[in-house]
């Protein structure tokens, strides 16, 4: 019989906007823990959010998607040699039962947009267009974490 935990999670996001505020959405296992919602916070100030989840004994993925950039959030000098204005999420941390798993963030993450023409990016924390960053882990976590460090 399968072992179910319970998680916390605490995720440090940012967004970096001119016009229109990006839209995120969170999952763990492909159930959806935050819907898609809006940053409410500054452009570039940090927020948290933070819920638990039941995770079953095995391979899980925390995901955090950027659902809403446009090609004219984009803005760049005429000589399109710098951008001017963007639209971006920023993952600054993740915790999970209160452990910062630091540099993790990089190493065992990947973001995959969703244009099947742009490449799957390794340690990649600014998502700068559509797309899904992926976490993977197992259940029980802190024997994964053991592993991992």
């Amino acid at each position: 019989m399968l072992e179910i935990e319970k998680l916390h999670f605490k995720i440090g996001l940012a967004g970096t906007y001119w016009a229109k505020r990006p839209i995120f959405s969170i999952s763990v296992n492909d159930v959806a823990v935050i819907e898609k919602t809006e940053i409410i916070a500054a452009s570039q100030e940090q927020f948290f959010v933070e819920f638990d989840v039941e995770v079953p004994e095995g391979p899980a993925v925390l995901k955090i998607r950027l659902e809403n950039k446009h090609w004219s959030d984009t803005v760049q000098n005429e000589e399109k040699t710098e951008i001017l204005k963007d639209m971006l999420l920023h993952i600054k941390s993740v915790e999970i039962d209160e452990i910062d798993l630091a540099n993790m963030i990089y190493t065992k993450t990947n973001f995959t947009g969703d244009d099947a023409d742009r490449p799957v990016l390794d340690k990649c924390i600014d998502l700068g267009w559509n797309g899904t960053w992926c976490l993977p882990f197992e259940s029980p976590f802190y024997i994964w974490l053991l592993e991992n460090i």
